[in-house]
């Protein structure tokens, strides 16, 4: 019975990681290839954890995360390195407990010798269904150390997962422009603010000059009498004009 769950499980997660290479591109689908499907059962430590084949027998292996190492002890008590690795145990147990998971052997000299009676391991590189690459995490977070043994040219994050760090990617780089065009305007305007007034020159006081004479000028007639007011001796007198005129004879 558990094995039928197994084989339904590994291949539900089979047709979605198939569907999402139909959508990409055949560098996709050349990589599915390289890779192992597998329902994984439970954590053993912390950095190797049990699979179950999906074929009938469903023969338990252990999958050991390859090029890391545990954490560095420095003056821990043994008590609390201890823990430190039961952390990183859990750590490792958030991605493959019961979950379906890839994985792809490293090369054949970094393999260790089986062991009779003892369940297979196998030391390879391993992702989550959605292409998250187990031991990146792992390391960044603190839990285990780097420790490149061989080189992997797939030790990041793939398929959906490497697509939405390409997406992250881009949006971080679109904001940094953006910031950067701020700064440059930003920059661009202090420096228009700071700059110095310069002083008039000789041609700018002569049109001072002309301007002042040409305004004088027009108030006073450039010098020229105004001319008499124009008046009518027939033009008949206002009620005002009488009595100022009686006012001036008085």
């Amino acid at each position: 019975m558990m094995n039928m769950i197994f084989v339904v499980f590994a291949g539900f997660a089979l047709t979605r990681a198939e569907e999402e290479a139909k959508e990409g591109s055949s560098e996709t689908k050349n990589l599915l290839e390289e890779l192992t499907i597998n329902m994984a059962s439970e954590a053993i430590d912390f950095n190797t954890f049990m699979v179950r084949d999906t074929g009938s027998k469903g023969e338990k292996k252990h999958i050991r995360l390859g090029n890391v190492a545990p954490p560095e002890k420095g003056s821990m008590s043994d008590a609390e390195y201890q823990e430190k690795l039961d952390e990183a145990k859990a750590a490792l147990a958030a991605f493959v407990d019961k979950q379906m998971v890839f994985w792809k052997e490293a090369p054949a000299e970094h393999q260790p010798a089986p062991v009779e009676g003892e369940t297979p391991v196998m030391v390879a590189d391993a992702w989550t269904i959605d292409g998250r690459h187990i031991t990146s995490m792992l390391t960044k977070a603190g839990h285990l150390k780097a420790d490149e043994k061989y080189k992997s040219e797939l030790a990041r994050d793939i398929l959906s997962a490497e697509a939405d760090e390409k997406k992250k990617d881009s949006y971080k780089k679109l904001e940094e422009a953006l910031a950067q065009s701020n700064k440059e305007q930003e920059a661009a305007a202090e420096e228009e603010d700071a700059e110095p007034v310069e002083p008039l020159g000789i041609s700018g006081w002569i049109g001072i000059l002309v301007l002042v004479i040409t305004v004088g000028g027009a108030f006073t007639n450039f010098g020229r009498p105004k001319d008499a007011k124009k008046t009518n001796p027939n033009k008949k007198r206002g009620f005002f004009q009488n009595i100022l005129a009686k006012l001036k004879l008085a």
